[in-house]
Formats: structure tokens, sequence, C-alpha cells
């Protein structure tokens, strides 16, 4: 990348696009043959390259955001099937792919969840089974996974919350 001649050498000056959209080639290009042996570490490298080429990609990210929400949904579907819970809500929390853009993901992701909540009510952590309840039931419904601004907390007594007390 710093052949491209920032300081004026052989290469002429730069574009900084240019270099950006070059970075993003690279990145995509190492993503999809990201590999290893082990399954989710390739899938967990393939998310980490496809995610900073989205940073970088700035408002031209259409086919590498596509990629990375792909990317995203097949990492969550073998932590389902390899990891705890825990892992895919891990996945979910950094916010790498909203909820409502894909039903699958959604889905992954509200199973763990329930899931969850099965396993901290077995441990005796009602409170944490709660919460873990009242997010999948968010995602469920389609809503984003934060609190209410103003307005009774969530499970309260109200049951004609018109959901204004949110945000957004």
């Amino acid at each position: 990348m710093l052949r491209y001649g920032g300081d004026g050498g052989p290469y002429g000056e730069y574009d900084e696009e240019d270099i950006d959209d070059e970075l993003v080639t690279l990145l995509f290009h190492a993503a999809l043959f990201a590999e290893d042996e082990n399954p989710r570490t390739g899938l967990e490298r393939r998310v980490d390259l496809l995610s900073t080429a989205v940073g970088v990609a700035g408002p031209a990210q259409g086919p590498v955001r596509e990629e990375l929400d792909r990317a995203v949904l097949g990492l969550a579907e073998h932590l389902e099937a390899t990891a705890s819970p825990s892992d895919v809500i891990e996945l979910f929390l950094r916010d790498l792919l909203r909820t409502g853009v894909s039903a699958r993901f959604d889905r992954t992701v509200e199973t763990a969840y329930l899931r969850r909540a099965e396993i901290r009510e077995e441990e005796g952590d009602f409170g944490g089974a709660r919460h873990d309840r009242a997010c999948a039931a968010r995602i469920g419904a389609g809503l984003p996974d934060q609190g209410l601004l103003f307005g009774p907390a969530p499970g309260g007594d109200s049951h004609d919350d018109s959901g204004q007390g949110a945000l957004f």
C-alpha cells in the first residue's frame, strides 16, 4: 500500500480514495479465503476482515456489507451449533448485523437468549433469566435491544405501553 507513493516517490501522488478502494479489495479477498484448522477461528477471522473492510469502504460498501452480513450469519449459526448461547449473544452485541436485516440471524439470536434464560433459571439466576427472555422478546418483535428512555421498565405493570418511551 505504501508503494502508491504518498511522498511523491516513483509512483507519483496518491489518491486516498484509491488506496481505500485497494485496501477494501485486499481485505475482501483475504476474507473470502480465510480458513483455519478450527472452523470457528476461520469464520471469526473472516468476520473481522470484512468488518474492517466495511469500516474503510464508507458509503460504497454494498457488496462488502452483504458479504459481512453473510459471514456474521454463518458464524452465528456455527456458534449456535457448537458453542454456548453466550457466544452467539456476544457476537450479536458486537452490532455487526442489526436486527431486522436477516430473519435467520434474528431467530438464531432469539433462540440463544431463550436457551441462556433456561440455563440461568436452572442455576437459580431468575433475574438474569427474566432479562434474557425480555431480550428474546424484543428481538422476536423486531425491536432494538435497548432500554426505555422514559416510562416503566420492561416487565412493569403497564399493559398498554405504546412504546413511546423508547428513544427511537
